[in-house]
């Protein structure tokens, strides 16, 4: 029988805990988004990537896969395309057309 050494502990993402993370900034997004889809994304993923950014690196694939699958995270790649369609298309940062967003984007 062989054994297999390592000398690099893996670490392993508590997954309950990461859940909790993205559950908490999922409702705080909610509270901020005023019902646009596209805003409630860019709160949670800027949130999401935050929070990532405090996991050890070898965890935080994980950590944005779950956040995805779970709860629709974008990354901030994603995030720019939305933004510039948005722009070119007449809606405001918010996803919301021009001239209707109660922030007041395009009055």
């Amino acid at each position: 029988m062989s054994t297999i050494a390592c000398d690099t502990p893996v670490s392993s993402l508590d997954e309950s805990a990461w859940q909790a993370v993205c559950k908490t900034a999922a409702e705080q997004a909610q509270r901020g988004c005023g019902l646009s889809w596209d805003h409630w994304v860019t709160l949670f993923s800027s949130e999401i990537d935050m929070q990532a950014s405090r996991l050890p690196e070898d965890q935080r694939s994980h950590a944005l896969d779950i956040a995805t699958q779970e709860w629709d995270y974008a990354t901030p790649a994603e995030r720019q395309e939305a933004q510039d369609w948005n722009a070119e298309n007449g809606f405001c940062t918010h996803g919301i057309e021009l001239g209707y967003c109660p922030a007041g984007c395009g009055s």
